[in-house]
């Protein structure tokens, strides 16, 4: 059979299409097994442009998206529910109040981020705070403003958070971890002025590091919590303890920690197994680290200064190690209450003890009994606290330090007293500080202090920095005698217009004087130097006197000089001031008169009858 030229066109035209069809369907087959969803980009929604209220726009936004908030004051109590950023634009200014009607910004999911917000009004009922973290994780709180709520930061059960650079001030509590919360990052953070300010109860293997406490009862306190560290904070001026580690906590390590103006600086009580290691621990009211039916912790390698009570054990406290420490200055190095027992105060020999500055042992002889030729840098005696409490190689240099070197006092003082010490040449320790007092003999005064030749003022007692050699003197001078003044002249008559000048004569008290003149009891306008000119405009009688004032405020007024002051007689004639003289014998004048008188007689009639 033929097929015709239409024929075979059509059956072309068939083929092609089904080729085509095929391909098509392949094409889409692999297109449906390739197709993924496309990848949403986040987004950023700002509060107020484009929702007026923040938790309008978390409920608007997807996980992974941005809410940011403009400047302002937003009355919410916040609830985050969903993975996002929760950014305010300065947070300072930036506010959300909780109109303590719950908290300010509830966290109720995990991968959230808060940060540049002022926090404020959250409460006023457990849990209600600042911000509440509930059973959330993974989350990054930072560079808030979190303040006068009842809790600052509450975490309740949750795990693996951030809470870094933040300032939380004038809560109840700054931050609470509550419920098992583990492994959370506390960095940076200023916690000021909370009744409480660090709580952890139950929690677990959490890091708080580089952390400044200050004021409030409390700095940190640790319930029945194990395996957390506290590194490198900053505690002080707190009402209570600075650390107060309690009921049951196990393997916490407090490491590099500065606690200082406390009433105390650490608290264990019923503890066990917790490391105190080079902490520095100064001018604490009480006790620097109190320890009381607490058992095999290890305080090593502590700056432990200036305290009222340095380290304090309590009744059954018992298999401590103490070893290594700085003891320096406390007004009572060690307290110890109903006789704890079994506590090591060294590390053994080479290792040693701890460095005790009212230790007064040498060190000539080395070896595990003190009995070796040749020093060792441990002391040749135990330094004994009690029977039972003895450090068996106290050190001789502070630990960690290389021997400092030391500086000579010269003490010296003039005729008239002398001083505690006495007179003479002493070493002191490089940095030390020595107390001075200048002592006077009867009728002597201390006078100053002079230091390498340079008059360091009158306080006594006197504190030398020995920084280098010095030489201190105390002078001392005679007890004056009584400040006195005296005026002359203490009378004299004299005419309206005429005038007096009367001097002074000061002697006693403590140079320089200073001057006042007084008529008729006021003072004269500026008459303040040791003589004073009285010119009287109108006739009467007058009285001067003088004050003066020694260099030591001590005060005498002179007796009161009387000006009489006549009227000038009709004609203008006056009579010669009148003053204190001297009176002279008159009758040889008047003699010598007389004689003149005579002579002059008897010559004047020659003289006519010549001419």
């Amino acid at each position: 059979m033929e097929i015709g030229e239409g024929t075979l066109l059509f059956m072309n035209r068939k083929r092609v299409s089904a080729v085509t069809l095929t391909l098509l369907l392949t094409s889409m087959w692999a297109l449906a097994f390739n197709i993924q969803p496309a990848k949403a980009t986040p987004t950023t929604i700002i509060v107020p442009d484009n929702y007026p209220t923040i938790q309008e726009a978390i409920n608007a936004v997807g996980s992974g998206d941005t809410v940011f908030v403009r400047v302002g004051t937003y009355i919410e109590n916040v609830v985050v529910d969903k993975p996002l950023k929760l950014i305010g634009e300065n947070k300072h200014t930036t506010i959300i109040d909780g109109n303590d009607a719950g908290s300010a910004v509830t966290i109720a999911s995990s991968n959230v981020t808060v940060t540049g917000f002022t926090l404020q009004h959250g409460g006023p009922d457990f849990p209600e705070g600042g911000i509440l973290i509930d059973v959330a994780s993974d989350s990054n709180i930072s560079h808030n403003i979190i303040k006068n709520n009842a809790m600052g930061i509450l975490f309740y059960g949750s795990s693996r958070n951030l809470i870094d650079n933040n300032v939380i001030s004038d809560n109840w509590y700054g931050i609470e971890l509550y419920g098992y919360s583990r492994q959370n990052i506390f960095s940076n953070n200023n916690l000021l002025n909370n009744v409480a300010n660090f709580l952890m109860f139950r929690s677990s293997s959490n890091m708080v590091v580089n952390n400044t406490v200050l004021e409030g009862n409390f700095g940190f306190v640790v319930e029945q919590s194990n395996y957390n560290i506290f590194k490198c904070n900053i505690v002080s001026n707190i009402g209570w303890s600075g650390f107060r580690i309690l009921d049951g906590c196990r393997n916490n390590q407090l490491l590099n920690n500065r606690v200082s103006n406390c009433l105390e600086g650490f608290e264990l009580s019923g503890t066990s197994n917790n490391t105190l290691m080079a902490n520095i621990v100064s001018n604490n009211r009480r006790y620097a680290i109190f320890i009381a039916q607490a058992h095999n912790n290890t305080i090593a390698c502590n700056e432990i200064l200036n305290n009222a009570y340095g380290i304090s054990l309590y009744e059954a406290s018992k298999n401590n190690t103490i070893y290594h420490n700085n003891i320096i200055n406390n007004t009572q190095q060690t307290y110890l209450m109903f006789s704890p027992t079994n506590n090591t105060w060294d590390n053994g020999y080479t290792s040693g003890g701890n460095y005790w500055s009212d230790y007064t042992g040498v060190d000539i002889y080395s070896g595990s009994y003190q009995n070796a030729t040749g020093s060792d840098g441990i002391g040749d005696t135990p330094y004994i606290i009690d029977a039972d409490n003895v450090d068996h190689y106290p050190l001789m240099n502070p630990y960690g330090a290389p021997p400092p070197p030391t500086y000579t006092l010269t003490i010296t003082a003039t005729i008239g007293g002398t001083t505690d010490p006495a007179p003479g040449t002493y070493s002191y320790t490089a940095n030390s500080t020595v107390q001075v007092t200048a002592i006077p003999e009867a009728n002597y005064l201390f006078d100053y202090w002079e230091l390498d030749s340079i008059n360091v003022g009158s306080a006594n007692p006197y504190t030398v920095y020995m920084d280098k050699d010095h030489t201190l003197e105390a002078v001392f001078s005679p007890i004056p005698p009584p400040l006195s003044a005296s005026v002359s002249p203490l009378s004299a008559s004299i005419l309206v217009g005429q005038s007096v000048t009367f001097t002074s004569t000061v002697s006693g008290g403590y140079t320089p004087y200073s001057y006042q003149w007084y008529l008729n009891g006021a003072p004269v306008s500026g008459a303040t130097s040791n003589t004073c000119t009285f010119t009287p405009t109108t006739s009467g009688i007058y009285y001067i006197y003088l004050k003066a004032t020694d260099a030591k405020a001590n005060t005498a007024q002179s007796d009161t000089a009387r000006i009489t002051v006549a009227t000038v007689p009709v004609g203008g004639y006056s009579f010669p001031i009148q003053v204190q003289t001297k009176a002279e014998p008159v009758l040889p004048y008047i003699a010598l008169i007389a004689i003149l008188t005579a002579i002059f007689t008897k010559l004047k009639p020659k003289t006519k009858r010549k001419r």
